[in-house]
């Protein structure tokens, strides 16, 4: 598996994946919906596999000595892995904006690690509806990938549209108080980092069920083709 995953390192890792880990100083700008520079890796690997189908990769997969589920399985773990990167690349982010503006955010959740939860989200998602239909039916991938930002956007919107909503109804109800407070701010006392740390492992375990079920779903729909 180890080799399959090199394999789409050498051959599928295009320019744009490193490229588009720089939308994340996005979180840099004032009053800009966070969670926004997390589609961007989502199109990063959307030209991945839009390159990877102009290659033939689907068919080269396929003549080595490895069964249907291998290659889907090497291909899951080659977009784990970008996605986690982007996190990791998030962190460092998530401090220096806390640093050089620590006023909240108006557009939605402030840089922080509710925030890498959200992305999470927004990754699993991006995987359930997006890996099977191309396995399925890779000539429409364009299509794919289309109804995949409607959603995604709509997870955005509901996301930041949540934090929004908490920031400016703060004052009538504990409960927005308490987000706002806990979740929707750069964790500076403990219970904030306990709210955050719990939100982060709560977007983590979404994650990786979400994608057992996609590689399941996944590997059913590519060994239905006849390539």
């Amino acid at each position: 598996m180890n080799k399959l995953l090199y394999k789409e390192c050498k051959l599928c890792l295009v320019p744009q994946i490193p490229l588009f880990f720089v939308f994340a100083l996005m979180m840099l700008i004032p009053n800009y919906p966070c969670l926004v520079a997390a589609f961007f890796t989502c199109n990063s690997i959307f030209y991945s596999f839009s390159q990877a189908l102009v290659d033939n990769d689907l068919l080269f997969s396929t003549l080595l000595p490895v069964s249907k589920a291998d290659v889907v399985r090497g291909k899951l773990r080659f977009v784990v892995l970008i996605q986690l990167a982007t996190l990791a690349v998030y962190v460092p982010v998530i401090f220096l904006r806390h640093a050089i503006s620590p006023a909240g955010n108006a557009a939605g959740v402030d840089a922080c690690f509710t925030l890498l939860a959200g992305a999470l989200v927004l990754f699993a998602l991006f995987n359930a509806l997006f890996l099977p239909h191309f396995y399925r039916a890779p000539h429409r991938v364009g299509r794919h990938f289309l109804i995949v930002t409607l959603a995604i956007f709509g997870w955005i919107a509901v996301f930041e549209g949540f934090m929004i909503v908490c920031g400016a109804a703060r004052d009538s109800l504990p409960f927005f108080a308490w987000v706002e407070t806990h979740l929707d701010c750069f964790p500076a006392t403990r219970d904030a980092w306990l709210a955050q740390l719990a939100a982060l492992a709560a977007g983590a375990a979404i994650y990786a069920g979400a994608n057992a079920w996609t590689r399941r779903r996944t590997i059913r729909a590519f060994e239905e083709q006849d390539l």
